[in-house]
């Protein structure tokens, strides 16, 4: 009897409901279609490549890596623009003088810029092969060393000309003389960068040098393990200094009285400007390369950071990953 009294009662209800609908039929078509599907364009990840060197030169700071990248600042690296190598070649190392940038690395590419590193043209050279890991300037040549032998321009990199053999990693200029370091601790010197005198005597170290940087009448070698080592007669004579580290140092730089060198986990720098003793001062950053100018040390390294220091302690990353 419940059954029955309560089929009339359901019916009622359904077709009550119903007529609300009346007049309605757009906003209940509208309540039912699905809502519109916003799509979401994805972003892209930004590469970024490792930083291998850098100089300064006409109130510009210039860094080049790898891949062909090229990276410059005019405001003391605070800001970086993005300069066109054309090369997909890694680029080791870079020096200015006679208002032209020049750089080199792998597979003997070696390329010059009159235009603060913005455009790159590339140099001739009669080579291939060859892996040029560092250049320099001076009284208007560009030498370049490599694991093969060295290269001298006398028109701004347009043009090289082979010199002699040797197996080299840096050089830089200073009193009218080149002096270059290498494999094993060598050592070579020139006056014109034609004719290279690889050191005769004992050699201080075997250890590979990495960098070399010139300042206050001294040219200061580090490499391997921490090694040390100057000289105050334009690379005749070489004497250990103390590190005080044992990690690679792979570069070096003189500004603001002080030489300041950088490497695995490690930046000294040396408490004068004889590069006699020298002091820890970072542990926490690791850089292929760093250069000064304007009273500023600018380091780089591993996936394009850039960072600047007034003195070696507290630096600012100002680009990079």
């Amino acid at each position: 009897m419940k059954n029955k009294l309560l089929f009339p009662i359901i019916l009622s209800f359904i077709f009550s409901s119903c007529s609300d609908f009346s007049g309605n039929e757009d906003a209940v078509e509208a309540s039912l279609k699905p809502a519109p599907v916003t799509k979401t364009t994805p972003t892209t990840t930004r590469k970024y490549y490792d930083l291998d060197g850098i100089a300064f030169g006409n109130n510009t700071f210039v860094a080049v890596g790898d891949k062909g990248t090229v990276r410059y600042s005019s405001d003391n690296g605070s800001t970086w623009d993005n300069g066109t190598s054309g090369k997909s070649k890694q680029l080791e190392e870079i020096a200015y003088g006679d208002s032209t940038f020049v750089t080199v690395g792998k597979s003997a590419t070696n390329l010059y810029s009159s235009d603060n590193g913005a455009t790159w043209t590339p140099g001739e050279t009669t080579e291939t092969n060859p892996t040029y890991y560092g250049v320099a300037n001076g009284d208007n040549v560009f030498a370049a060393v490599g694991n093969v032998n060295m290269l001298k321009s006398t028109d701004n990199g347009s043009t090289w000309a082979t010199i002699t053999t040797g197996n080299l990693r840096d050089v830089a200029f200073g009193n009218s003389t080149f002096v270059a370091c290498g494999s094993d601790g060598a050592t070579y010197t020139s006056d014109n960068g034609s004719q290279w005198t690889s050191y005769a005597g004992t050699k201080v170290t075997s250890n590979l040098l990495r960098g070399i940087a010139f300042g206050n009448n001294i040219f200061v070698a580090v490499g391997a393990s921490g090694t040390l080592i100057k000289s105050t007669n334009n690379g005749g004579t070489f004497i250990v200094g103390d590190s005080q580290v044992s990690t690679t140092l792979n570069s070096i730089a003189y500004g603001n009285g002080i030489f300041l060198a950088v490497g695995s986990k490690t930046v000294i720098a040396s408490t004068d400007n004889t590069g006699s003793t020298f002091g820890i001062k970072q542990t926490a950053y690791s850089f292929n390369d760093v250069a000064y100018g304007n009273g500023v040390f600018v380091a780089v390294g591993q996936e394009e950071i850039i960072y600047t220091s007034t003195d070696g302690i507290t630096w600012t990353q100002v680009y990079g990953e």
